[in-house]
Order: structure tokens, then C-alpha cells, then sequence
């Protein structure tokens, strides 16, 4: 869409597309009422006939358009109001059509760059919230071509977990994995959130050993830095504190249950640990191995020390849809080996304290004496 800032960053402006070459882009997020691949169809269709939001421009500024599903804004070309006015009565015409919604689409996009000279892209995002992905991956391989494209974004460690039949689209897959961010990243985050309020007149500050211990614990997601790091700023402002220390950090961190921005990582916990001790000794001596892929059978000698007679029991629990699906099998792995279906969860079960007291720090010792050993 024209903005070379990120690709300035990662020194990579050698990629940018030419002017000529902008896609016309429609954003679609999936939600909890998008449940099937018929679902996230009708979300396509809505965002592209939403054309008809197009405000005329003159000179060279560019186009405006407004989806009016995610009310995002979203850049193209100079559009001739005659063509506009074309695809906006065509696209009306195509909507009573007797056609189904995939046939739908590809004529709107169709129609989409007859009237604009610009290929289409969507952008799917939160894949991950839909039930079923069923259909998808046909449908993309189908459509795909020069004129339209797709990107997808959910939260998965392969996209084998994002998509039910991706086998049909491996040799066209560009996979793009997004890793963790350095504690150095994470860290600019706070000072940059720490400038903000400087420039707005509100004297607060980070000292350094603060910022490095929220670095720590947020583990490479920002979603924590940004949480933790906002409740360690208003507990130390309520007690009218204008520099933040390391232990309003750990303050925040133990409040992180309370927190209404976690509340459903907090319904999560309580699922899976319900009333049972040796459940939750077992879910948090697996969130304790740092590493994606858990061996099950590293745990089992913690939960021994922990005196949690039949690991593998509560592991099985773990898996199941009753107590969250916390965990679950890759599926290259049948046995012997583990995964959280949320490395987020995972980061959110070591900050938090323990529901039955005392848990957190006994599993906390026992992997401490397992590594001295």
C-alpha cells in the first residue's frame, strides 16, 4: 500500500512494490460468529462490496476507502469516477444474481480490478478463531491467481493448525513465521511509552532495572509488556510515585489475575485447574519448560518430586476440550512429546500466582533442584 517504514526498518526497501503495482486491500478479521469457511466467505463479499464507499479525490492524493465491516482504512490509486460509478452498479446487479457465494466473490474482485487497474488482496486475520477451516484451503488454491491474492494471520505453531485441508495448497504456501521479540525490543516499548506520557505532560519514568525485569517476564510477547507495564504505571501513580521500580513490576505481574485485560487467559486457568491440586502442580510443571516442544517424560520426574502420583493422567485432562484443551500432540509426535496450543497461556500460567497456595513456588524448587541434579 506505499509505506516503506517497516520495510525501512528490516533494511529490506529493495521489496516494495512500485506505485503501479499497489494492491487494492480488504482487511476481514474473523470473529466467534465466524465458524465456518461459508462464514468467513460472506465477510469477503461484504468487505468487497463495500466499494461503494469510495470518496473522490483530486490531483494525486489517493483514494480513500472505508470498509465498513472493520471500518479500516485502506489506500489505492486514483480512481476515475466513471469507473467507480461502473463497478458500484455492476457490483449492485451481481448481488441479485442467482450465484453462490464463492462465484460471488471472484466476480466482485473481478469486477474490483476491471474498474480500478489494481489487483486485489485480502488480508484474514485471527484465523485461528474459526471452528472450522474446512474448505478454505481448496477455495485459495482455486482462486489464487496474478489478480488475487491472499494473506492469512492466526496464532499457530504450523499451518497445519490453521488450516483443516492444507495439504491441496503446500507447493503454494509461503509460510511466514513471526518470531518472539528480543528483551532489547521489548524494552523500547517502555521507553517509548514512557516518552509519550513526558511529552503529554505527566511525569512518570522507568527506572532501568525496571524496564529489563518487564523485558524479562513477558517472555517476547509485547501483549504483556504493554499490560504489565500499564498497571505498573497506575499502581505507582495512585501511590503517587513518578518513578517505577522493579518491584511495582513484580507488584503488577501478581495482580496480572485481576487484570481485566487477562480475564480470559484467568476463565482459562480456572478450567483447567477446577479443584484440583495435582491438576494445577501439573499444568504449571509443564508451562515451567521453557522450550515449544515439552517432553512428557522431563515433567513426569517433577511431578514425582511434587508427590502427583499419575502425571499422565492429568496430562491426558489437559488435552481434552473439558478442561481447556491446554495442551495437545503435534502431530508428527504421537507420544513422548507435548505442546501448548498458546505459548501466551503458557507465559500467563508462570507469571501468575498459583490458586491453592504455595503451588507456584513448590514447582518453581522443583525444577530448580531437577537442573542443580
Amino acid at each position: 500500500m506505499g509505506n516503506l517504514e517497516l520495510l525501512a526498518h528490516l533494511k529490506a526497501e529493495r521489496l516494495a512494490l512500485s506505485a503501479d503495482d499497489f494492491y487494492l486491500v480488504f482487511y476481514v478479521t474473523c470473529t466467534d460468529a465466524t465458524k465456518t469457511f461459508s462464514d468467513l466467505l460472506q465477510a469477503l463479499v461484504n468487505s468487497a462490496e463495500s466499494v461503494d464507499n469510495i470518496a473522490s479525490t483530486s490531483g494525486d492524493a489517493a483514494t480513500q476507502l472505508i470498509d465498513r465491516t472493520t471500518r479500516k482504512k485502506l489506500t489505492l490509486k486514483m480512481v476515475e469516477l466513471e469507473s467507480t460509478r461502473k463497478y458500484q452498479t455492476e457490483s449492485q446487479r451481481l448481488s441479485y444474481q442467482d450465484l453462490n457465494l464463492e462465484e460471488k466473490l471472484l466476480q466482485l474482485c473481478e469486477l474490483l480490478t476491471n474498474a480500478t487497474g489494481q489487483r486485489v488482496l485480502f488480508i484474514i486475520d485471527e484465523l485461528d478463531r474459526m471452528e472450522n477451516t474446512a474448505g478454505l484451503a481448496s477455495f485459495l488454491k482455486a482462486a489464487s491467481s496474478e489478480d488475487l491474492k491472499f494473506v492469512l494471520v492466526g496464532i499457530a505453531d504450523h499451518v497445519t493448525d490453521l488450516l483443516a485441508d492444507h495439504q491441496s495448497l503446500e507447493r503454494r504456501l509461503m509460510p511466514v513465521k513471526v518470531p518472539l521479540m528480543e528483551e532489547a525490543e521489548l524494552g523500547q516499548i517502555v521507553l517509548k511509552a514512557q516518552q509519550f506520557l513526558q511529552e503529554n505532560g505527566i511525569d512518570m519514568a522507568f527506572s532501568q532495572e525496571a524496564i529489563l525485569h518487564l523485558a524479562k517476564m513477558a517472555a517476547g510477547f509485547p501483549w504483556f509488556t504493554h499490560v504489565i507495564g500499564q498497571q505498573a504505571v497506575v499502581d505507582a501513580d495512585e501511590r503517587n510515585i513518578k518513578l517505577v521500580s522493579a518491584l511495582d513490576v513484580r507488584r503488577a505481574v501478581s495482580g496480572i489475575v485481576e487484570n481485566r485485560f487477562a480475564q480470559q487467559f484467568a476463565d482459562t486457568y480456572q478450567m483447567a485447574v477446577r479443584d484440583s491440586v495435582n491438576r494445577e502442580k501439573t499444568l504449571r510443571a509443564f508451562a515451567n519448560w521453557r522450550e515449544v516442544d515439552i517432553p512428557t517424560g522431563e515433567v513426569y520426574k517433577i511431578l514425582n518430586r511434587l508427590k502427583v502420583n499419575g502425571g499422565s493422567t492429568y496430562r491426558a485432562h489437559l488435552c481434552t476440550l473439558d478442561y481447556g484443551s491446554i495442551l495437545f500432540v503435534p502431530s508428527f509426535q504421537k507420544r513422548g512429546l507435548v505442546r501448548f496450543r498458546n505459548e501466551m497461556f503458557k507465559t500467563y500460567v508462570r507469571l501468575r500466582p498459583s490458586i491453592y497456595d504455595g503451588i507456584d513456588d513448590e514447582v518453581r524448587d522443583a525444577w530448580a533442584a531437577h537442573y542443580r541434579e
